[in-house]
């Protein structure tokens, strides 16, 4: 091997393999991309169901916090499902399967919420909290390299 190969590229479609001098080697592997216009649809889905939850909630005390943190947290859930393509078909469906789980949790949440007029610190902290643990368990399945 001469001096011109000492250092070599090479570009695949799903990753990048580096190797410099050969004494250290990187590689880097994209695992999601976003469809724009589905992504858009989820986003827009979102909002109309935090609308609703607004409208749920009309008359009640504290009304326009409750749609715009549903709005907040059916977007959080609906993107990931809906609004994004994964490489790997078995990580995309479990993914997609969490998210869908905790749409429909946080779906029941909100609008009973909403419906029963329960206190918003309470509503706050509930959802709040589910919405913590959700973006904690999707950030760790993104690093899963093998299922």
């Amino acid at each position: 091997m001469d001096a011109r190969h000492a250092c070599v590229e090479t570009y695949r479609a799903d990753t990048v393999h580096i190797e410099s001098d050969c004494s250290c080697t990187a590689t880097y592997s994209r695992t999601m991309k976003a469809n724009l216009f589905l992504t858009f649809i989820s986003i827009m889905l979102a909002a109309l169901l935090g609308y609703l939850a607004f409208n749920v909630a009309n008359g009640e005390e504290n009304d326009v916090i409750c749609g715009i943190s549903s709005g907040i947290c059916f977007a959080t859930t609906l993107i990931p499902t809906i609004g994004i393509q994964y490489e790997s078909g078995r990580l995309g469906t479990n993914i997609r399967m969490f998210s869908a789980l905790f749409f429909i949790v946080f779906a029941i949440s909100h609008f009973s919420y909403a419906g029963f007029g329960v206190k918003m610190p309470y509503y706050i902290i509930v959802n709040g909290i589910m919405l913590m643990i959700y973006l904690a368990i999707f950030y760790k399945m993104q690093s899963i390299k093998d299922i």
